[in-house]
C-alpha cells in the first residue's frame, strides 16, 4: 500500500495518516490549510507584481529592474527592544557665543545664544559620502565566496550557520538570517567604482534640488551606538572628536548583501539634530547590483532611498515643522474612505496639497491630501506614494527606470520645515495630469478613458498616447479583497497589489509609438519616433480593405504649432480641431480622431486653476475658486509676505515673513518684554 501523501500546513508538514491516527480536529487541520491557501495568494500577488514591474509603467515586456523598497520593514525591526532608532546631536545654525551642553558625560555643541533671530537663509544641502566601512565588517560584508555572513540578528543557535537565508523556501528567509556569499556580492574595484560614480551624482543631485539651512562650523555627530541597519555603521572617531566640515548631511556607506534580490539598497536615518533634520543615515546598496545593465535603476533607486533619508519617513513625520519651526500639528490624517471601501491615510501638508490640486487639476474642497500606500505589507506600507494615483513616481514602493521626481515628493520635504525645494528639478508626471477632483477620490473602476478598462477584447491608446494598448485583466485563485472586487467575478482584477489591482490599458511589446526599432503599419499610414503618439483611427490606404474592426488606434506623428495641434499621415499634415474630433486624409478611407489640443499640447497649468487669481502665486492653496495663503502670506492672490501680529509695532517684518525684534523685545511677534541689565 502507497503511503498516503503529506498536507503542508504552517511551517511544517503533517502526514494524513498521521491526522487520523490521533483523530486531530479536522477544523483545526482546514484552518491551516486556508492559512496556506492565504499565504501562497499572497505570494501569487507578489509574483505577479515582480512581473507586472518587469513590464514597467506600460507593461512592455522587455527587461526592466525594478526596486523593490523595504523601508517600512526596516522601520518595523528598529523598533525591538534594546533598538535606538536613532540620536539627537544638536548643532550650531547662527554665528555668536555656543554654549556646551553636557550629555551623557559629553560636552555637545548647543543652539547660538545670540539674541538676534535666524534669517534661516538656506544653502544648496552639502551631503558627504563616507566609504570607510565598504567591505571591513567579516561578519556582514562578502568578501570570498561561500563566505556566511549575516543579514540582520541570526538567532544564536548550537549550528553555526543556521537559519540560512532563503528566498525560494516556503516561506521564505529573508533577514535575521546567515547569507551564503556568491562571487556577485564581493564588491571588487570595478562595482565599488560604479558606486562611488552612482553616489556622487545623487549628492549632486540634491545639492541643486534641496537648500538646507547650513551647519556652522563643522557638523558634529553623536558615535553613542551604530549609526544605521543590519549592524549599523561605528562612526570614526574623528567625525565625532573634531565633527565633519563642510557638510549638512554624512552618509555612510555599505555594501552587504541583500536577500531579497529585487532590492538594489536601502537606507535610514541614525541621528538627527535639535529640530528633527536627518544630519547622519546610513545607505547600503546591494553589490550584486553595481553593474552596467542596471545602473539606470541604481541611479533612480539611490534617490528614492536618500528621500527616505531627508524625510519621506514615519519617524521623521512627527518632526516636520512648520515656517516659525514649530512642530506641526498634523502631517498625516487617516479616515474611512467610504467611496474606496476601506480606511486610508492621507498626507495634508500644505505645499503637497497644493501641487497635487495643480497636478490633478483638483480644485475642489473634496479633496483634502495625497494618499499613501496602504498595500505593500510590511515593505512599503506607510512610507511611500499611493501607486494607484502617482504610478511611476519615485517614491512609489517599486522603483524603475521609468520613475520620475514630482513636485509633490518635493513639496514634502519642503513642507517639512528643514528644506527649500527648486521645483524646476522636478520631472513631468503624466500619470493623472488634469484628471480632476473625482481620480484621486473615486474607485479606479470609476475612472474614464485609458486609466479604466474592464474587458480583454478592448484596445486603446495608453493614458499617455505613447502606445497602443490592452486590458491586462488577470483571474486569481482566491477573491480579492472586497474593495478591490471590480467586477462581478471577485477573483478578477487587474496585476499590480501596489496599484490596488486597477485595470487600466498597458502598452504591447510592439505598440510603442515612439520605438523606432517597432515597424510601422504602412497601410494605415503610421511613422514610429519621438513625436510620435496614439491616436484613435479607422484610417486604411485606399485600394486595401481595414479587416474586421471598423475602429482601431495608430501611431502618428504630431506637432505644436500657433497654439495648433497638427498630425501626419503618411508624412501629410492636417490641423486638428482645438477640442479635438475626426480628420479625413487623402489617399486613405476612414477617419482619424485628433485629442484635444491640450492633451498634447498644453504643458501648464488647466483652465480650472485661474479660478483663482494668478494661482495664489503658490503661495496658498486654492480650493472652489479662493487662495487659502499659507502662513506668512497674505492678500487674494497671496502675493503679500505677512508677520505674525505684523510684529506688535515692536519689530521689522523682513522678506521671509520673520520679525526682526527691537532691543528690549523678543518672540516670533517682538510681543514678549525683555528684562535688561
Amino acid at each position: 500500500m502507497e503511503p498516503l501523501p503529506f498536507i503542508y500546513l504552517s511551517v511544517f508538514a503533517i502526514p494524513m495518516d498521521f491526522v487520523l491516527r490521533f483523530n486531530l480536529p479536522i477544523v483545526i487541520v482546514v484552518f491551516q490549510i486556508v492559512l496556506i491557501l492565504a499565504w501562497l495568494e499572497a505570494n501569487d500577488a507578489k509574483a505577479q507584481e515582480r512581473r507586472f514591474q518587469s513590464g514597467g509603467l506600460d507593461g512592455r515586456v522587455e527587461k526592466v529592474a525594478s526596486h523593490s523598497c523595504i523601508h517600512d520593514q526596516i522601520l518595523e525591526q528598529r523598533k525591538r527592544p534594546g533598538r535606538q532608532v536613532y540620536s539627537v546631536t544638536p548643532q550650531v545654525y547662527e554665528p555668536g557665543r555656543s554654549k556646551p551642553l553636557q550629555h551623557k558625560g559629553r560636552a555637545l555643541l548647543g543652539v547660538s545664544t545670540s539674541s538676534k533671530p535666524s534669517k534661516d537663509e538656506k544653502k544648496p544641502i552639502r551631503i558627504y559620502l563616507s566609504y570607510d566601512a565598504v567591505g571591513l565588517s567579516p561578519d556582514r560584508d562578502c568578501q570570498n565566496v561561500g563566505d556566511m555572513v549575516k543579514l540582520g540578528d541570526p538567532p544564536i543557535t548550537s549550528l553555526p550557520g543556521l537559519p540560512s537565508c532563503n528566498p525560494l523556501a516556503n516561506p521564505p528567509t529573508l533577514g535575521d538570517c546567515w547569507y551564503n556569499c556568491t562571487s556577485e556580492d564581493i564588491p571588487g574595484e570595478d562595482k565599488k567604482h560604479r558606486l562611488r560614480k552612482a553616489l556622487g551624482q545623487t549628492a549632486d543631485w540634491f545639492r541643486r534640488a534641496l537648500a538646507v539651512e547650513p551647519v556652522n562650523g563643522n557638523l558634529r555627530l553623536s558615535g553613542y551606538s551604530a549609526c544605521g541597519q543590519d549592524g549599523g555603521v561605528q562612526l570614526p572617531r574623528e567625525y565625532v572628536e573634531e565633527g565633519v566640515s563642510d557638510a549638512d548631511l554624512v552618509l555612510l556607506v555599505t555594501t552587504r548583501p541583500a536577500a531579497i534580490w529585487t532590492t538594489l539598497a536601502w537606507a535610514v536615518a541614525c541621528e538627527r539634530d535639535q529640530w528633527g533634520r536627518a544630519i547622519a543615515g546610513h545607505v547600503n546598496v546591494a553589490p550584486r547590483h553595481l553593474t552596467a545593465e542596471e545602473e539606470a535603476s541604481l541611479s533612480a533607486t539611490l534617490k528614492h532611498e536618500v528621500i527616505h533619508v531627508l524625510g519621506f519617513d514615519p519617524h521623521a513625520f512627527t518632526h516636520f515643522r512648520d515656517e516659525r519651526k514649530r512642530l506641526r500639528n498634523k502631517v498625516t490624517e487617516q479616515v474611512m474612505d467610504e467611496k474606496i471601501g476601506r480606511a486610508v491615510t492621507r498626507v495634508v501638508l500644505p505645499r503637497v496639497v497644493m501641487h497635487s490640486r495643480h497636478h490633478y487639476a483638483a480644485f475642489s474642497g473634496n479633496f483634502t491630501g495625497l494618499e499613501l500606500e496602504d498595500g505593500g505589507e510590511s515593505g512599503t506600507s506607510g512610507s511611500h506614494w499611493e501607486k494607484r494615483l502617482l504610478m511611476n513616481e519615485i517614491m512609489t514602493g517599486s522603483v524603475d527606470t521609468r520613475s520620475v521626481v514630482s513636485k509633490m515628493t518635493l513639496a514634502l520635504l519642503e513642507d517639512s520645515g528643514w528644506y527649500k525645494a527648486n521645483y524646476s528639478m522636478a520631472d513631468r508626471l503624466d500619470w493623472g495630469r488634469n484628471q480632476g477632483t473625482e481620480f484621486v477620490t473615486s474607485p479606479c473602476n470609476l475612472w474614464k478613458g485609458a486609466y479604466h478598462c474592464n474587458t480583454k477584447e478592448f484596445s486603446g491608446c495608453t493614458y499617455n498616447r505613447e502606445a497602443q494598448g490592452y486590458c491586462p485583466i488577470q483571474t486569481y485563485s482566491r477573491d480579492l479583497p472586497r474593495w478591490a472586487q471590480y467586477f462581478p467575478q471577485a477573483n478578477k482584477g487587474g496585476p499590480s497589489l501596489f496599484a490596488d489591482y486597477c485595470t487600466y490599458l498597458v502598452a504591447y511589446t510592439d505598440g510603442i509609438c515612439t520605438d523606432t526599432n517597432s515597424a510601422p503599419d504602412t497601410m494605415l499610414g503610421e511613422v514610429r519616433g519621438s513625436n510620435s503618439r496614439c491616436m484613435a483611427s479607422s484610417l486604411v490606404r485606399t485600394g486595401f480593405v481595414q479587416g474586421f474592426t471598423t475602429q482601431g488606434n495608430g501611431c502618428y506623428q504630431h506637432r505644436c504649432i500657433n497654439n495648433t495641434l497638427e498630425v501626419a499621415v503618411d508624412g501629410m499634415w492636417s490641423m486638428c480641431p482645438q477640442a479635438g474630433g475626426s480628420i479625413q486624409f487623402p489617399g486613405f478611407h476612414g477617419e482619424l480622431i485628433c485629442p484635444a489640443y491640450h492633451e498634447l499640447c498644453n504643458t501648464g497649468m488647466v483652465v480650472d486653476s485661474e479660478r483663482c487669481p494668478r494661482a495664489c502665486n503658490f503661495n496658498g492653496d486654492c480650493v472652489d475658486g479662493r487662495c487659502h495663503c499659507f502662513l506668512g502670506f497674505h492678500g487674494h492672490d497671496c502675493s503679500r509676505r505677512s508677520c505674525p501680529s505684523n510684529c506688535t509695532g515692536n519689530g521689522l517684518c523682513l522678506n521671509n515673513g520673520i520679525c526682526e525684534c527691537k532691543t528690549g523685545y523678543t518672540g516670533i511677534d517682538c510681543s514678549t518684554g525683555k528684562v535688561l541689565f
